[in-house]
């Protein structure tokens, strides 16, 4: 590709620094980040030599599921601030030549959302058809759910109607009907809304599950992939800059459909999970090829379109695809948490530094990273992992217990991590993947602000 090309495809070379603004500056004391905090590190962000800011869900939230839980769709969270605040922090980022994207939430709502509590009062609702509903009890379900360890089953029965409602992720996250004209247009609109006001385009979340039709009869429907090109379609009319970003944890084979194939008319990016999977098998067997042979299988893509390398973000790292013969249940059933992912190690920046020393003094400590970090193994693998204990800044270094979601000043000196704390994970990857003896833990001391052998 030209040099010249890349100023009109610049996801192509962007280098996209994903974070929570809730945890990432707080700038008026009250233990929160905010938007003019975050306005205030621009320039920080340009020195690292980020050219994109991803950022995490900042809607209205019951904060049951670190903001996924939307209630509002067209709102600003006001513990973070207001649009004016938003709008000056996109201002300040575009000034730095900076592009924002933000996290488009569509697979579902929270049960709060006005939409939701309309639905389940009456079957004759208006917007009882945004939602998929059964009358019918539904079979056993329990291989379906995505946190297995948190639900039983997709289905939750509304005692209100009597009639159950679909949800893959938790149950307080009814699914919406995207075979629905009128949702359709609502996801449409709120993209409008934010595209406006400046966002340069969307982290599309959990896309499969986004185009499932579960509910409906799928001869009766159009290919799902067409709702997806009528984003992009619709992307493109109001921003010729605009990108979507997907998030699909599937086998390459599958991938390629959310690019749109050779038309490469769907999704502009997507994230490569095979290679950020690949890349921790080889950091655990100290050898380069299993990510480069992975990395030489990458499928063909219109010119048009790119694979985002990343490392992690916020989320549970994910290994499923290392192990093909354990099912995504069990998977699953270990995180407990969605798959997602950043391109650089802004994520973990984000979501770890809090828990993992280097922090700064005026950071803020935000316990609820313990869900958000590898220390979160710590409550479900601590056996396999050797993650088996959690520091809290008023009570030191515990055994994994689930969080308050509480954020607290961050001590002036971080605290010690047990020794061997991440090793041992990496260790048993390379044990379960390769008949080569595993390098021995090394101690690790603490000099300067950073963790170093």
């Amino acid at each position: 590709m030209r040099i010249t090309d890349t100023s009109d495809l610049w996801w192509k070379t962007a280098v996209v620094y994903c974070l929570d603004i809730e945890t990432y500056f707080d700038s008026d004391g009250d233990g929160i980040g905010d938007f003019t905090g975050l306005a205030q590190r621009v320039d920080y962000l340009v020195d690292l030599g980020v050219t994109c800011i991803w950022l995490m869900p900042f809607y209205p939230t019951p904060d049951r599921d670190d903001g996924y839980d939307v209630t509002d769709f067209y709102g600003v969270d006001r513990r973070l601030g207001d649009h004016g605040d938003l709008v000056e922090f996109l201002r300040t980022a575009r000034d730095r030549g900076m592009r924002v994207i933000a996290d488009l939430i569509v697979n579902h709502t929270s049960d709060q959302h006005p939409w939701f509590q309309s639905a389940k009062q009456s079957k004759d609702s208006p917007y009882r058809d945004y939602y998929v509903w059964r009358s019918d009890p539904p079979p056993p379900t329990s291989k379906q759910v995505v946190f297995p360890d948190q639900e039983d089953s997709i289905w939750t029965k509304e005692e209100t109607t009597g009639e159950w409602y679909l949800h893959r992720f938790y149950k307080h996250q009814p699914d919406l009907n995207v075979t629905n004209p009128a949702v359709r247009d609502q996801i449409a609109k709120a993209m409008g809304f934010w595209l406006e006001l400046g966002i340069n385009g969307f982290r599309v979340d959990a896309v499969p599950f986004f185009l499932e039709t579960m509910g409906e009869e799928p001869e009766e429907l159009p290919d799902p992939h067409e709702f997806l090109r009528d984003l992009r379609r619709f992307l493109n009319r109001r921003s010729g800059e605009g990108i979507l970003l997907g998030e699909v944890n599937l086998p390459y084979k599958e991938q390629t459909a959310f690019f749109g194939g050779s038309e490469g008319d769907e999704l502009n990016v997507m994230f490569d999970f095979m290679a950020m999977q690949k890349m921790y098998l080889a950091l655990a067997r100290q050898d380069a090829r299993p990510l480069a042979e992975t990395l030489a299988k990458r499928p063909a893509i219109n010119p048009d379109n790119q694979w985002a390398t990343f490392v992690r973000n916020h989320d549970e790292l994910t290994l499923d695809k290392l192990f093909p013969k354990r099912s995504a249940r069990r998977s699953s059933r270990r995180s407990g948490r969605k798959s997602g992912c950043s391109f650089t190690g802004g994520g973990s920046n984000a979501g770890c530094r809090r828990c993992w020393a280097g922090t700064r003094a005026t950071s803020r400590w935000c316990t609820r990273c313990c869900s958000r970090c590898p220390a979160r193994r710590c409550s479900t693998t601590a056996r396999r992992s050797g993650w088996a204990r959690i520091w809290r800044p008023r009570a030191g270094w515990q055994s994994g217990r689930r969080c308050s979601g509480r954020t607290e000043r961050m001590p002036a000196s971080p605290p010690r991590r047990p020794e061997n704390s991440c090793r041992p994970w990496l260790t048993a990857v390379a044990a379960r993947s390769s008949s080569t003896p595993p390098r021995p833990n090394v101690p690790r001391t603490r000099s300067g602000t950073s963790w170093q052998r």
